[in-house]
């Protein structure tokens, strides 16, 4: 993965724009470009003038604050579609927690995890509030060689971070064995708890999603269960070096600077 240029999305709530900050902090230290999308949380409606508006300002305090570039994507669709397509152009896509889960669910399952089968970039889950970057990154892995993948892109992410692996099993053992995902996942999430950690990365297969509802999904286990940010990882996706890109630095952001942005009321 190539740290160029990430996707926000945000319907202006409180937890959409959470979102946004979250997603600055991860492009202020590669200078990567970040891009701003509004979508409505129930996927409805188009993008009126007095939202595009906003939208724009949130982009020109985001330029000043982090000194990044932040454009604004028009969607006038307002639909899950429409972040997909745009989410193939970037390196990643964050989320907040603000999408309403459709009446659909039990055969679609969650917006997040519909999304995440559609594009090829990591998508990350953005939770808690944001006053600092990540301190310490919980990476869910096994004996297979994607575990490499991940433990690189987790230390891409927050360079000044603390990186913990934690072995979940190995695939071939656990059908053999007959481990559930239930228990791989709660296991998981066990241990964020017990680390503190405020990130967990997780491999994701982008498979068949009335499957892997039947059959079970570690990832997305992860994802329902924890009330950390969780980062979910494509099996395919490719991560190339970057030469000359600087280490990320370790230094925080101070609270009250993005308490403004964060504290905007719902629309």
């Amino acid at each position: 993965m190539n740290s160029h240029s990430i996707l926000a999305v945000t319907d202006l709530s409180q937890q959409g724009n959470r979102a946004l900050i979250r997603a600055a902090m991860l492009a202020e230290p590669r200078r990567a470009l970040l891009k701003i999308m509004y979508t409505p949380s129930d996927f409805r409606g188009s993008l009126d003038p007095d939202v595009e508006q906003q939208v724009k300002r949130l982009a020109r305090e985001v330029h000043t604050r982090f000194n990044i570039l932040a454009k604004t994507v028009a969607d006038p669709r307002g639909g899950l579609e429409g972040v997909a397509k745009e989410a193939r152009w970037a390196d990643m896509l964050v989320v907040g927690e603000h999408w309403k889960e459709s009446a659909g669910f039990f055969f679609r399952g969650m917006p997040i995890e519909r999304l995440q089968r559609l594009v090829p970039c990591p998508v990350l889950l953005a939770r808690l509030e944001v006053s600092h970057r990540y301190r310490r990154i919980l990476v869910a892995i096994d004996s297979t060689s994607c575990s490499k993948k991940l433990l690189k892109l987790a230390r891409r992410l927050d360079g000044g971070a603390q990186i913990e692996p934690f072995q979940v099993g190995d695939s071939s053992t656990d059908r053999r064995n007959s481990v559930s995902p239930n228990d791989v996942a709660r296991q998981a999430v066990i241990q964020q708890q017990h680390s503190n950690a405020d990130l967990i990365v997780v491999g994701r297969s982008r498979g068949s999603g009335f499957s892997e509802y039947l059959f079970g999904s570690v990832a997305h286990r992860v994802l329902r269960w924890s009330g950390c940010d969780v980062c979910l990882v494509p099996h395919d996706l490719r991560i190339d070096p970057i030469p000359g890109m600087p280490t990320p630095s370790p230094a925080r952001h101070d609270p009250m600077a993005t308490r403004h942005l964060l504290a905007r009321p719902e629309q």
